[in-house]
């Protein structure tokens, strides 16, 4: 210990105000005289060996920052029970303001000998093997080899492992009874029987990378998060050549871990991406045929692609492949899910089929009978989704907890609640498929007044019966959306209690709570955008709304969030306006043609196009 010198034996007062003490018994003179109270004396032993704990920790601190902030992340070494119900204590790591992740010469060399445990997959019978997701990496040598990163002497798991734990943690969940819904996972198993140089386990360091650096303090990570995706798509690239391995489980599962990348990165063309490798997707499940239902991991697997695949083909007005009836055929036990993915089939089908039937050209007997049965398909899918809310279980019924008063309009961009009732739901999984259901019966809608303005050309479509009767269902709609989205994001009113029992939950971390997690932000942000993007969405609640999208993608780290605001789009009225455009443009083209024919006729010149 080093030598501070003699310890005063001064009473604690004299000491605070450094002035010399008589150290009288029982208390200073110095004191009595200043009429203040003297506190006494130390203990003989507490002079004789004192505790320096604090002040070392002071002086090896600041050779690296004078103030190093922190968050809490999950130990890697953590083996997690069958039940899910085991929880990891919290450590802390540190990082610099700039976002600098913090390593320890001694993590790096011990990397190797640590392992990040997870929980087996019960319904597989897998036995509880453990299994390192990834010693020193790649990149953490990329880190190691900056100039200008730090390593002070303090303990940090390996970089990609603290990126897969924070993905666990956020977007993975594990059900736990036979009704529960989860998320990604399918994830878990097949990561068991992969070794670190397999496809799926890049687009799993990929994805986790990228979700943790679009956390604030770490966006500097970003680049290598790109890295590795470009190094996971090379592989998979390699898999699909053979046969086999193309229709492994672990291929389909990179594979949609790709299109998950895309939908939480920020990059300009991330939306055409997402797009590009769910088509990929579906290509791998048809080629595997009905074969792959006959595991979970497979039908965790189907369904996965199945609603990814329908929220894309809904969104980009796409016709469902392979039809309806192959995606329906092997459908999940549940008869609400059943019926419920059955019906949004149809309406991307009918999305599609609107493009072409709206920019049919001349208002012929033909055309108009084919725009009239397409308003009844419609109309006849419209009734289904309301057969559907009457015939649904009392658990699946939304209850009102709370009413928020009015908030000023330069909050409500900000405000995690729209003035107004909030409803909450048995689970989350439920008030997605809610959600859903909304978002798809808006679109039915706008294919309804699609219809009306076709056939009204000549007249406005919004003083039509239709268009009146619409705005009405289109606001309720709305309405539901906007009270769901508290429920989401963990808002709690005071002194009120949600009846809400999480059936789910996270295989990393100690957080229980599903809701306020990323998987919350993938789950909302479509009917978040759907209602938003409505034109009988209120001024006020489109600004709500659209600040729940930037909540998602900077809060939540879902950066799709990002691109959907920058979209132009405005249902229905942006719809019926390139509808009638295109008309027009036919009857330009029509025009021309002929004009063009006559005057080649005439000239003896073939007709040129521009």
């Amino acid at each position: 210990m080093v030598n501070t010198g003699k310890p005063s034996k001064g009473c604690y007062l004299c000491r605070a105000r450094r002035i010399k003490c008589d150290e009288g018994k029982p208390s200073c003179l110095r004191c009595q005289k200043s009429k203040r109270e003297c506190p006494g004396y130390r203990d003989e032993f507490e002079l004789k060996l004192r505790d320096q704990t604090k002040a070392t920790k002071r002086k090896s601190s600041a050779c690296f920052e004078t103030e190093i902030p922190t968050f809490t992340v999950d130990p890697y070494s953590y083996q997690f029970g069958q039940s899910g119900n085991d929880r990891p204590t919290k450590r802390r790591m540190n990082t610099s303001e700039n976002g600098t992740i913090y390593r320890t010469i001694d993590s790096i060399k011990t990397a190797t000998t640590n392992s990040f445990y997870i929980s087996s997959y019960n319904a597989c019978g897998s036995p509880e093997p453990s299994m390192p997701i990834s010693p020193v990496s790649d990149i953490e040598n990329e880190l190691l080899r900056s100039p200008k990163t730090v390593i002070p002497r303090q303990f940090s798991p390996p970089i990609d492992q603290q990126a897969t734990c924070f993905f666990f943690s956020n977007f993975v969940l594990l059900p736990r009874g036979r009704t529960a819904k989860g998320n990604l996972d399918f994830l878990i198993p097949l990561v068991y029987d992969s070794s670190r140089e397999t496809s799926l386990v890049l687009a799993l360091n990929a994805v986790a990378l990228v979700a943790f650096a679009n956390q604030p303090n770490a966006r500097k990570l970003l680049p290598l998060a790109d890295r590795q995706y470009v190094t996971a798509l090379n592989q998979i690239n390699n898999d699909l050549q053979d046969v086999h391995k193309a229709k492994e489980d672990a291929t389909l599962a990179a594979v949609f871990l790709l299109s998950f990348y895309e939908q939480i990165s920020s990059h300009l063309m991330s939306l055409i991406g997402w797009e590009s490798h769910i088509n990929g997707a579906v290509a791998l499940v048809k080629a595997r045929g009905k074969g792959q239902l006959d595991t979970k991991i497979g039908r965790s697997l189907f369904d996965a692609v199945r609603t990814h695949m329908t929220v894309e083909c809904i969104s980009r007005s796409k016709d469902v492949k392979e039809g309806i009836d192959w995606w329906t055929s092997f459908a999940s036990e549940d008869k609400v899910q059943r019926v419920v993915s059955e019906l949004n089939l149809k309406v991307a089908d009918l999305r599609a089929e609107t493009h072409r039937i709206c920019t049919l050209e001349g208002h012929t007997t033909e055309s108009i009978e084919k725009v009239l049965n397409h308003m009844k398909k419609a109309e006849r899918i419209e009734k289904e989704y309301v057969d559907w809310y009457a015939n649904l279980p009392e658990e699946w019924t939304p209850k009102v907890v709370a009413w928020v008063d009015d908030t000023a309009e330069k909050d409500l961009e900000f405000t995690p609640c729209y003035p107004g009732r909030v409803d909450v739901y048995g689970e989350l999984w439920m008030a997605t498929t809610h959600n859903i259901v909304r978002a798809s019966r808006l679109f039915i809608l706008t294919t309804i007044l699609r219809c009306t303005a076709w056939i009204t050309a000549d007249l406005d479509y919004k003083i039509t019966p239709e268009y009146v009767k619409i705005s009405r269902q289109a606001s309720v709609l709305i309405e539901d959306i906007v009270s769901s989205i508290p429920f989401f994001f963990g808002w709690k009113a005071p002194d009120s209690e949600f009846p809400i029992s999480e059936n789910s939950y996270f295989p990393c971390g100690n957080d229980s709570k599903i809701s306020g997690k990323g998987v919350t932000g993938v789950w909302a942000i479509w009917p978040v955008f759907a209602a938003a993007a409505s034109d009988f969405a209120t001024n006020s609640q489109r600004l709500w709304l659209r600040g729940r999208l930037k909540y998602i993608a900077e809060h939540l780290g879902i950066r799709q969030a990002e691109m959907l605001l920058q979209l132009p789009t405005r249902y229905p009225s942006t719809f019926i306006y390139r509808d009638r455009i295109k008309i027009e443009d036919l009857k330009r083209a029509k025009m021309a043609s002929m004009v063009g024919g006559k005057y080649s006729s005439m000239c003896g010149t073939p007709a040129t196009s521009t």
